[in-house]
């Protein structure tokens, strides 16, 4: 009986081995190129068109269904810089064919539509005959030794490549090759940066005066819980490294133009909670004498064509707090959960923005006039493909780009283009000081233009050869609140395709960096202020 079990056992433990195989995905052969770019973001498309321009085969990953990253997808308002002679090279050219197409008379701040961006960049990678690959989101790479020679997607397929470059917002690459990343904030010691760690918690204020709004669920009553939005942990020793992160948002676009307005209606799980804070802060500053418009739900974020490119407002916000730890580490499903926790959000916030008796009738009244645009995202409701992940996991790699290094306007002899935004930090940490909200954040700081160096996008060399990490880059928290704009990301990844093209065997680290510094010169990039 022991021998027939055993045999039992072994044709049934043989025929579920047959089941699973029949079960998985059939991967394809390796699907290979010189340069495999992980990311349709901005910076992504820069690295792939660069890396093609110089004759490298090239192969571009997007995790979704549109390419463009956050440039199609809602923000519309680019962040350029307000002095010329910032960025060049691939960046100035996507904005000069805005600039054209759209006859903006200012030659700095150039908007444009998200559908123009997807379709401009689509035309830019079809022109340098860039390989694209849609809905491949990477599941698992493989190393033999230092070096990545395959990347495994969700979706079955395989890709090989000579260098691969990560320029998701999330860093996924990254940390599936084995390199060191880091997620959340550095201490103020580590790096001796005066904006790093945690900051002074302050409430909300009105021309200087500090307004008291009540956290609890019942007004007054601890025991009834914290309102959405808020959580209590305090004060946190200033200048101490945690895992917060900036709030994420999506940038809605929206309109008051009749023949292409989808009007704002009442999500299927509408909760007025959710919005109880925002009706507290509504009630204190009536309170305070202080008047509220449309720009507190809206903002002043007007583009092109009659649309608005809407942000997040300091007390009224698109933005959600508190998710961007669990959304970085999280599994896809995770993150999915936390796309449509934002998305419910803001649709939310749309409907009671029209609705809610305590918002101030002239505003109800003037938000019944917009609505999402129907001739943008048609595939998605009116609603923006991308989440705005304002920061996720960061390369620890051979250099770390930090506070002081922007502030002194520290020089290098690897430097690979410019950036040039203020560290803007948006909302960290909502919760509760001597029993009323407050906020963890910091004013923007003025840094002026930087120089980068190539080495900030390189994981160290005793961890991966033929990795380069132009969005995801190595910057603490600080620094990455300045770089982690998308003219930056494309000036990065406009550098990142060239050093893919000219890496010998694959091996980044031994580019030559006056050759790929010249390179980057006659390609228009801007290496000096």
């Amino acid at each position: 009986m022991d021998g027939k079990a055993s045999y039992v056992r072994l044709v049934s433990g043989a025929f579920a081995l047959l089941l699973s195989y029949a079960a998985a995905p059939a991967y394809a052969a390796c699907q290979r190129a010189d340069v495999v770019v992980y990311g349709g973001t901005p910076g992504g498309i820069a690295a792939a068109i660069q890396a093609a321009r110089l004759k490298k085969s090239v192969i571009l990953l997007e995790p979704t269904l549109h390419v463009g990253g956050m440039l199609s997808s809602g923000l519309t308002k680019t962040d350029a810089s307000p002095r010329k002679n910032v960025y060049g090279g691939i960046a100035t050219e996507f904005l000069n064919k805005a600039k054209a197409h759209y006859g903006t008379p200012d030659p700095i701040r150039i908007y444009f539509e998200s559908k123009w961006a997807e379709s401009t960049f689509n035309a830019m990678l079809t022109s340098a005959k860039v390989k694209v690959e849609l809905q491949q989101r990477v599941l698992k790479a493989t190393r033999v030794s230092k070096a990545l020679t395959e990347i495994t997607m969700l979706s079955g397929k395989a890709y090989c490549g000579t260098v691969f470059v990560d320029a998701s917002y999330e860093g996924d690459l990254t940390l599936k090759s084995g390199a060191e990343t880091i997620v959340g904030r550095e201490s103020r010691a580590k790096y001796g940066e005066s904006a790093a760690g945690v900051q002074k918690l302050k409430r909300p204020e009105v021309e200087g005066k500090a307004i008291l709004v009540d956290p609890y669920v019942i007004a007054g009553n601890r025991n009834s819980g914290l309102l959405p939005g808020v959580i209590d942990v305090g004060q946190k020793p200033l200048g101490s490294a945690d895992t917060s992160m900036m709030a994420f948002n999506y940038r809605l676009c929206v309109t008051e133009e009749a023949g292409n307005r989808i009007p704002f209606t009442r999500p299927a799980d509408y909760d007025p909670l959710r919005y109880e804070t925002t009706a507290r802060f509504l009630q204190a500053l009536k309170a305070a004498g202080k008047g509220v418009d449309a720009a507190h739900f809206l903002g002043r974020g007007m583009t092109v064509n009659g649309k608005l490119d809407v942000n997040s407002t300091r007390y009224f916000s698109t933005n959600v707090w508190h998710i961007g730890y669990d959304y970085t580490t999280g599994t896809e499903a995770k993150r999915e959960e936390i796309r449509a926790k934002v998305r419910n959000h803001i649709t939310g916030l749309m409907w009671f923005a029209q609705t809610d008796p305590r918002v101030p009738a002239n505003v109800r009244q003037y938000m019944t006039k917009f609505g999402y645009c129907a001739d943008e995202f048609k595939d998605n409701g009116g609603i923006p493909y991308q989440m705005y992940v304002r920061q996720a996991r960061r390369l620890v790699g051979q250099f770390v780009l930090t506070q002081n290094n922007l502030a002194k306007k520290t020089t290098y002899n690897d430097t690979i283009g410019l950036g040039f935004y203020p560290m803007d930090e948006h909302g960290m940490i909502r919760t509760i000081l001597s029993g009323f909200i407050a906020d963890e954040s910091r004013e923007s700081i003025g840094v002026g233009p930087y120089q980068i160096p190539y080495r900030a996008m390189l994981p160290k060399t005793s961890q991966v050869t033929n990795l380069i990490v132009p969005v995801a880059l190595s910057a603490s928290h600080a620094a990455f609140t300045s770089v982690r704009v998308e003219p930056t990301f494309m000036v990065l990844g406009q550098a990142a395709g060239a050093a893919a093209a000219l890496a010998p065997g694959g091996r980044v680290s031994e580019v030559n960096v006056n050759k790929l510094r010249s390179t980057l010169s006659a390609a228009g990039q801007i290496l000096k202020f």
